[in-house]
């Protein structure tokens, strides 16, 4: 004689896959919760910056060329492309957003944007590349 009915059986089983499920997603998320520390560089960009605005304008502007690397534009959020370019400063970045860079225009084309968005969109792009 069975010491547990098919039901209890499926009772059983579900119950434990349910379990299971529920300590490997808690596990699983526990590394984001103790390294949820952001990075130093991408706090400092998020006081001094408005990143928001700075995704309206890489959307409306540098997406273009920075989306696709289009005239070897950096593309958005490769590291490797951009790594060295962050190690330059923001400054420099912004510097060379506001008065075109090798292939890339001044204010990448399009002069609807004050200095201050164009680095706020600069910040964007580099914020990207540290948190991913």
């Amino acid at each position: 004689m069975p010491i547990f009915t098919i039901r209890q059986t499926y009772i059983i089983m579900k119950t434990s896959v349910q379990v299971c499920c529920f300590i490997a997603a808690f596990f699983c998320s526990t590394p984001l919760l103790v390294n949820a520390t952001p990075d130093p560089a991408s706090v400092e960009l998020r006081e001094k910056y408005n990143l928001d605005k700075g995704k309206k304008v890489y959307e409306k502007v540098c997406a273009n060329c920075h989306g696709t690397g289009v005239l070897e534009a950096p593309e958005f959020c490769n590291i490797s492309a951009w790594k060295p370019r962050i190690a330059k400063g923001m400054a420099v970045l912004v510097q060379h957003t506001i008065q075109g860079f090798r292939q890339m225009p001044p204010k990448g084309g399009d002069t609807e944007f004050n200095e201050a968005e164009d680095a706020n969109a600069v910040a964007y792009m580099v914020d990207q590349c540290l948190i991913h």
